[in-house]
This record gives structure tokens, sequence and C-alpha cells, in this order.
């Protein structure tokens, strides 16, 4: 643990959101120092509480605490419930603005005006006030009022690219794009608190999630700018070395992937090879191989499967040529080079949450100053009602009480008092299905079941 001075510290963050890409910034702030408020409403809260995995396989009574989903891009946060429908909800919701510093919200673009806490109406409140507002197309435009969300954002922007070129567009990953806008939602908040600190002047940040992730297909974009041409989608080949591709190692779905971007290269990647199908007299320049890659591909094929992926990597990165092992995620949580950088952090939870010590990922950054860390586990819904009504905004008990006799707030709960909490549409008492490990494996989503996987953290 770092007990420096963090960069964020003093900084108080309001954070209304749903879904990963706000949560996922809005925690990395958290873990430089920032305070966040997530506020919530607890009879229709972030949509990742009904999301999996949960521990053991088992939602639990508390089942809303217990999303690894949620866990996963909430920590380094308060818990805070509020029902911003009610007038007196509003109210409380502008007192916690006046002694706030930034707001940052993921509503449609019209949710904020119809509350009466848009960006113009806050600033009278707090005229410092920087105030985030992240939405799939921003706030302006004809598609302002289109509902985004991570995949739809990826095809709207890369997925022409992604995928075979005799098959359809395919999705890169899990949520990649609520990732970039992540970092992007970082970036512009620092930003904003940078120009404060320098002028004094808050201001409104309308980010869009279309915007931040087109950037990534700048080279294809710029072909079409420049020349008039569209590239096509090339699976695991690059439009301009070769070869290039993902290939078959020795063991069960192992595989590897290489960029030769150079005739040296290519004959250094020969020499290692030595076999008489790959020599680098017969495709000595790169055009050579651009238009013999298949025949390649299956020469490079031949050679691996019979090596394991990590044999493969290290043999060609001992001669400088960049590959790497397709790793899945239990070779990523054991990875050296991920322990060695201490990238993963153990968290044990909040005793309510009978989750215990679990793995999280953490900043991808070594700071020598002011490293950031996760400051807390993921906070159990309303956990910390007490801490922002009685100290931030000095209500009594029963202020309180009368707030949660009218479902202004929510008391927190635990235990057989989840059982008449509604969420939504959801019937009181409603828990997630958790299918078997084995009817996952059945129907495809998942290919083996790893009985040692506590040993990971024990190991950790």
């Amino acid at each position: 643990m770092n007990d420096k001075l963090l960069p964020l510290q003093g900084v108080r963050i309001i954070e209304t959101s749903d879904i990963l890409a706000l949560p996922m910034a809005m925690s990395i702030l958290g873990d430089m120092g920032a305070e966040i408020i997530h506020v919530e409403y607890a009879q229709r809260p972030n949509f990742y509480r009904f999301l999996g995995p949960f521990p053991e396989g088992d939602p639990g009574i508390n089942w809303h605490d217990r999303s690894g989903a949620f866990n996963g891009s909430n920590r380094s946060k308060k818990s805070f419930t509020l029902n911003l429908s009610e007038d007196s909800g509003r109210d409380l919701f502008k007192h916690l603005v006046s002694i706030s510093d930034i707001v940052a919200e993921n509503f449609s673009a019209r949710v904020m005006t119809n509350l009466g806490l848009n960006y113009e109406q806050l600033k009278e409140i707090k005229p410092d006030l920087i105030m985030l507002s992240n939405s799939g197309y921003g706030h302006t435009g004809p598609w302002k009022d289109y509902v985004g969300m991570a995949q739809v954002i990826e095809a709207a922007t890369t997925s022409h690219l992604t995928g075979f070129s005799d098959k359809t567009p395919s999705k890169a990953g899990q949520s990649i794009m609520d990732l970039v806008v992540a970092w992007n939602i970082v970036s512009a908040i620092n930003m904003a608190l940078f120009h404060r600190n320098k002028t004094g002047e808050g201001q409104w940040i309308d980010h869009s999630m279309l915007e931040a992730c087109t950037p990534i297909i700048s080279s294809p974009l710029l072909d079409v700018a420049y020349n008039d041409k569209y590239i096509q989608r090339n699976g695991n080949r690059h439009n301009t070395y070769a070869p290039q591709g993902c290939y078959p190692c020795k063991g069960n779905d192992d595989w590897f992937v290489l960029t030769i971007k150079s005739d040296d290269e290519w004959r250094k990647f020969c020499d290692l090879v030595n076999d008489e199908s790959l020599s680098a007299n017969k495709y000595p320049k790169n055009i050579d191989r651009m238009t013999n890659h298949e025949e390649i591909d299956n020469q490079i094929k031949n050679w691996s499967q019979n090596l394991s992926k990590q044999e493969v990597v290290e043999k060609l990165q001992s001669i400088n040529i960049a590959a790497a092992p397709v790793n899945n995620s239990r070779d990523l949580l054991l990875d050296k080079q991920y322990k060695h950088r201490e990238f993963f952090e153990q968290v044990d939870h909040f005793e309510e949450t009978n989750i215990g010590k679990r793995i999280y990922s953490g900043l991808p950054f070594n700071m020598s100053k002011t490293n950031g860390f996760i400051q807390n586990p993921t906070a159990p819904l309303g956990f910390h009602n007490t801490y922002v009504l009685a100290e931030l905004l000095g209500l009594d008990e029963d202020n309180i009480l009368d707030l949660e006799d009218d479902e202004v707030v929510s008391e927190y709960k635990s235990g057989t008092e989840v059982q008449d909490m509604r969420v939504g549409n959801m019937p009181a008492g409603y828990k997630p299905a958790s299918p078997s490990n084995q009817s996952l494996i059945d129907r495809g989503d998942v290919r083996e079941d790893d009985t040692n996987y506590k040993n990971i953290i024990e190991e950790f």
C-alpha cells in the first residue's frame, strides 16, 4: 500500500452511472485518490449488479452486492442511494453538488435536463463545477437521442475492419470500447481540473462514446481521405507486413501470434525454423510474402504445432521478433510479468457481501511519487448513506428516517432483508439465475471447469 498523498486527494466527484464505461473511469479516479460518491436509485440500480460471475457460482441472498462484473468496475467508491424523481431527492443532490467538485453522469441526453439537473442549472449552485456527461453520441447532432452500448458503438466505428473478409463483421473481445471510453473520460476530467486550477473556471464536458472510439481506425480513415481507398477486413493479417498471423501450438486451444516487419526479420525467422519449406531465399521480399501468405501460414503452422506457445514465443523474442502467446484468463493471473509489476491487486471485500478476498486488475502504470491503488472494495448498495446524509449534508437521525419512510433514500440492507427488495420490474425476492459450470460448458460458453481456481488466490 502507498501512504503518500495521491494526485486527486481532496477532489470529490458525484457519479450517477450505469453499465461499464463511466463506472470504470470513476474507479480509476478513485484509485488515484478522488472521493467518488456513487449515487444509485435502489429500486433501479446499476444493471451490472444483475450480471455474474458470482463467487462460487452462487448469487446468494444479497446478490446485488456480489456480481463480479459490478465489483470489478466500482471499487474505490462510496455508495449512496437516492431517488432523483422526488423533489426532496433532487434537493439533496443539489446540496451534495454544492460541496463537490465534479458531477459525472451517463444518462441519455434529455434526462438531466428533465430532472432540472443539467450543467446550466447546477452551475448556479456551484459556479466552478466541472460536469461530465457521457452518452453514446454526444448531446448534439441527429443521433443525440440514440441509445448507445459498447457493441453498438463498435459497429458504428471499427467492426467493418474486424474479422475475416469472407465472414460477417465481428465484435472484438469484451467491451473494449467501454474501456477506451473510460480512459478518455479520465483524461477529459483531469484536463478540466488542470484548467480550473489555473483559471478558477469550471466547465461542461459533453463526451461522445462514438467520437472517443473513432481514432482507433485513424489509419483506414486517412486512407479514405487521402486515397479514396477502402481497406478490407483481413483477419489476423497486416495490410503492409507479411507474415502476420495467429498460429496453433501444442496444447489444448493454445496459440501464438507474430509479426515480421522486415526482410531481415524474415531471414532470422527462417534460420530459426531451419526447415527447407521455409527458406528466406524463396520469398526474400515483403511483396513476395504478401502474395504467398497462405502458403507461408501453413508452413509456420507445421512448425509451431509441435511446440508449446511459451517455447515458440521465447525462441522468437530471443531474436527480437515480435511474438506473444494467446493467453487465457488463468494465464494472465499467473503471468510473471504481471506479478513482477504488481498489476493485479488482492482485495478483501466488506464482510456483509460474503465474498472474501478476490483479485482485481489494478492501474496500468507505476508512478514513482504518487502511485495509485485500489482504495477500498466495491461498497454494498447504500453502505455510505449515513456518511453522506449525516456527515456531509448535516442531517439528523429523524430527518434520515423520514427520507427512508418516503423512499427518497433506501436504508442499507443485507441478508434476509434483501428478500423484500424490488429492483426495476423484477418481483420482490428476485434472484439472478446462476447456471452450473457443466451447463455453461455444454452450451459452449465455458471451455472447462478449473476446480483448482482457489489456488490462484492462495498463491497470489
